[in-house]
């Protein structure tokens, strides 16, 4: 498949890149900096921004699938941290998705996004409320908006809370409720998660809630 990937610089992103190139994959990734990606065999940087229609279409040309590993800037890497921009850059991105030409899409969304908002757990609720994290869920509702109002063949993966640990534990997918999530899953098997879903085109339209145990 030729993929394109938005976000790939990122800390999630780049495990898609790494997965994707792995499993033979063209990759197509779009970022601000071209030199946040290093050169690799399979990979095509263009510079620009998902939110500008004009470079999302260049970046999407001829490709059969986009995964969006985007992330809201923000002051520091704690997710309450103050956010360095208003604007809503997910829905943006989303928008874009939708009246382009791509039709498959795996978005990263979150646990306690939609309807799994009641059954997350309760400091996780609260932060959503009473601190910055909000700003980002906002967006993430957005997107959810944007998709499920589209015609395409979406899939909003809802992540536990994003760990760079190494250790591997068991999948667990469902939703908010059944199976009872864990607290954490690994960046790696969110994107080894995500690409499953391109390549089998599994969880059509759905919203599947995906942590480790």
């Amino acid at each position: 498949m030729r993929l394109l990937i938005l976000g790939g610089n990122g800390r999630t992103g780049k495990w898609i890149v790494e997965e994707s190139l792995s499993r033979g994959h063209e990759v197509v990734s779009l970022v601000r900096n071209a030199n946040s990606l290093a050169p690799q065999t399979g990979l095509t940087v263009i510079e620009g921004t998902p939110t500008r229609q004009a470079d999302y279409t260049v970046a999407a040309n001829r490709c059969d699938a986009v995964l969006v590993a985007l992330n809201n800037p923000r002051e520091s890497d704690a997710p309450w941290s103050r956010p360095l921009t208003s604007e809503p850059i997910l829905t943006n991105t989303a928008k874009n998705i939708a009246a382009g030409s791509i039709k498959r899409v795996v978005f990263l969304s979150a646990l306690g996004v939609g309807n799994s908002f009641n059954d997350a757990p309760f400091i996780l609720r609260f932060l959503i409320r009473k601190t910055n994290l909000g700003n980002a869920y906002a967006d993430h509702n957005g997107v959810q908006e944007v998709m499920t109002t589209s015609d395409l063949d979406w899939t909003l993966v809802r992540a536990s809370g994003l760990s760079n640990s190494s250790k591997v534990k068991k999948l667990v997918v469902g939703s908010a409720k059944q199976p009872k999530p864990g607290m954490m899953i690994r960046r790696k098997a969110v994107a080894e998660f995500m690409l499953d879903c391109a390549e089998k085109n599994s969880h059509i339209r759905d919203t599947p809630v995906i942590s480790e145990r």
